[in-house]
């Protein structure tokens, strides 16, 4: 008998098999479709929420100073970290875990049950108890036989030097990052690469420790070598003080220069501070400011090289130029300005060494606004020197633009502007590299880890001035210190140039002068061919430059030049200076008051022979010419005649000698 299906039934029958077949093709291209095309997607989704990843610490880069025998200024030393995990601490048990801890560690009972709870509350598996736990720390914590710690490599960052170059090499915060100095300047070089600890999480997001999926090593960072000496470094900063606490001043900075590497072999700001130290309130982070490269000043007359510079490439003025005085007045734009002494009139070379301001600012009235300006950029000011060191300040320079009818009587004897301590430095380097601007530069040397060391290259220099200009402006800046404002800058065995400045200061409050400068001293040695350049600012002195900071800059170069094994460059007979009573600077620009219209007289004669110039001959032709004219001469070393004091064209008695230096 046949068997017959209702057409209702088959078509049921036909709806249900189609219809598993489509859902089973959906069913297979979804699986197909997470297994294979978005396989890996889905793969890192879950990782994501599987994973939690915790970094690990690369040690940092050593930094080393310069010098003979140099040694480490920040070390990287390796520590355990202590780690517990607040999910895996039973509720009911947390009083006694707490109560170990705060025995085994000294730690504070209540802030670690409050961190404990808010790591709970985040459902976080991975609380840090101790960075740098001692050996001794370990062992307790073992001893104990909780299983809640766990011990991670970590690095604790050392400073072996203490204060010394604390502002040059900064220090790090808690993290671990840079937050001053090189320490945060070269922070992308000396941190190194964190390593990684993939661990596993559960359904509640709780970590597993010690069940690590993955784990990639850190890279440790790159060692430096800075230009910094420690011999110079801890005589600059003895010097500074002495000097602070002689002077009764509230900071200072000293710069010790190579002009012709760019190496600062010290950089010296008080208040000092040690970077072993935390860091202690808005006080003591103003206290470890950089003074050398963010505090920017009135330099003062340490500028008036500058003009001189400038008149010697822009004007016809020669050093042997009679420049007028006015005796000590002059009327500018309805302004007067006064100089420290009343001179009728002075040689260019004097108006430098005695720090004459009507002289500076007739000598700036011939250069020009257009061209003082663009001097005033040839020496660096007004921008960044460019060091790794955070918080340089490019100091504050106006557009030419901006000046008024009466700003050259400020800006010539360096006022309206501001600059900082290196910058100084920088200026004067150039002229002691006979008009070639080499870059200043902290870091001397690189190191990759498991290599040596590779030297930086110094950078090639750039011609700012003319080479003769530069010898010109050395051997009028040495007058500043035979016969000017800078004698207490002498340095026994070596010829010294240089210039004083004492730039008044304003009451930020009140935008008044106040009794309170900036007492400089910024000058070189040895004068024919300088080693090292020496920048020294006391802040809020009550004294002149030529009284304060010239006997800081001959101590300090001083002990350079004999670290670095400098020739002396003076005879025997000639090393012992009688005593010096200390000259006083200029005072600085004073509030301008208005008076009538000064004419300056003319220059005061002096009786007898005019000095020739002698540079280029040889020791016979000079002695020859000398006999010639009645001329006394003191020859010092050999070859061609370089540099003379006093200069050509001054006139002085029969009987007074002529000191001519001699070099290949």
């Amino acid at each position: 008998m046949e068997t017959t299906v209702e057409p209702r039934t088959q078509k049921r029958l036909a709806l249900v098999a189609w219809s598993s077949l489509f859902w089973g093709g959906v069913l297979v291209f979804r699986l197909i479709q997470l297994q294979v095309v978005d396989h890996l997607t889905l793969r890192r989704h879950a990782q994501k929420q599987q994973e939690h990843v915790v970094e690990l610490q690369a040690p940092r880069g050593t930094v080393y100073s310069g010098g003979k025998g140099g040694g480490p200024l920040a070390i990287s030393v390796p520590v355990k970290r202590v780690v517990i995990n607040p999910l895996r601490i039973p509720e009911d048990g947390e009083a006694f875990v707490v109560a170990v801890i705060e025995q085994l560690l000294g730690v504070d009972s209540s802030a670690l049950s409050k961190e404990i709870a808010e790591a709970r509350a985040m459902r976080k598996g991975y609380l840090v108890l101790r960075e740098d736990a001692t050996a001794e720390e370990i062992a307790r914590l073992r001893r104990s036989k909780l299983d809640v710690f766990t011990f991670e490599d970590s690095y604790r960052r050392e400073y072996p030097k203490g204060q010394l170059a604390a502002h040059v090499v900064g220090w790090v915060n808690h993290d671990g990052h840079g937050d001053a100095g090189l320490e945060r300047g070269l922070e992308e070089e000396l941190r190194g690469v964190p390593g990684k600890m993939r661990m596993l999480r559960d359904a509640r997001n709780r970590d597993y420790f010690g069940e690590i999926v993955n784990q990639e090593k850190p890279e440790p960072g790159l060692s430096v070598r800075v230009t910094i000496d420690e011999a110079i470094q801890q005589a600059a900063e003895t010097a500074l003080r002495n000097a602070i606490e002689k002077e009764k001043v509230p900071s200072g900075t000293i710069v010790v220069l190579n002009p012709k590497t760019g190496d600062i072999l010290a950089m010296a700001s008080y208040p000092f501070y040690d970077p072993r130290d935390k860091v202690n309130g808005e006080a003591d982070m103003l206290r470890r400011m950089n003074l050398t490269v963010s505090a920017p000043f009135e330099p003062g007359s340490v500028f008036k090289a500058v003009t001189a510079a400038a008149a010697l490439e822009t004007t016809r003025l020669r050093p042997d130029t009679i420049i007028a005085c006015g005796n000590g007045v002059i009327r500018l734009a309805g302004r007067v300005i006064h100089d420290h002494d009343p001179y009728s009139a002075l040689p260019m070379t004097m108006v430098i060494a005695k720090s004459s301001n009507i002289g500076a600012i007739n000598m700036g009235l011939i250069v020009g606004n257009d061209n003082m300006a663009e001097y005033l950029s040839k020496f660096g000011f007004g921008e960044r020197v460019g060091l790794p060191l955070p918080g340089e300040s490019a100091g504050q320079v106006y557009p030419v633009r901006e000046w008024t009818a009466s700003s050259m009587g400020s800006i010539a004897m360096g006022h309206e502007f501001m600059s900082t301590p290196l910058q100084l430095a920088q200026a004067f380097g150039i002229i002691a590299n006979n008009g070639v601007l080499v870059k200043p530069r902290v870091v001397k040397a690189r190191q990759h880890p498991g290599h040596a060391m590779e030297p930086v290259a110094v950078e090639r220099g750039e011609q700012r001035i003319k080479p003769e200009t530069a010898i010109e402006l050395r051997r009028m800046l040495e007058q500043t210190v035979l016969a000017g404002t800078g004698k207490t800058a002498r340095i026994k065995g070596y010829t010294v140039g240089g210039k004083t400045g004492t730039a008044q200061m304003v009451d930020p409050r009140t935008g008044k002068y106040i009794h309170r400068y900036n007492s400089s001293f910024v000058g070189f040695a040895p004068v024919a061919d300088p080693a090292v350049v020496v920048a020294v600012t006391l802040n809020a002195s009550t004294k002149y430059g030529g009284v304060t900071s010239a006997p800081v800059f001959a101590e300090v170069a001083s002990a350079a030049l004999r670290t670095l094994g400098i020739p002396k460059d003076l005879p025997e007979q000639e090393q012992q200076h009688p005593a010096v009573k200390p000259a006083a600077d200029d005072p600085p620009r004073v509030p301008l008051q208005v008076a009538e219209a000064q004419t300056p007289e003319s220059a005061a004669l002096v009786e007898g022979p005019v000095v020739p110039d002698f540079s280029g001959m040889t020791m016979r032709g000079v002695m020859e010419k000398s006999a010639a004219e009645g001329l006394h001469v003191t020859a010092v070393g050999r070859g061609i005649a370089r540099v003379q004091m006093p200069p050509a064209g001054t006139a002085m008695p029969a009987a007074k000698r002529i000191r001519v230096v001699f070099r290949p």
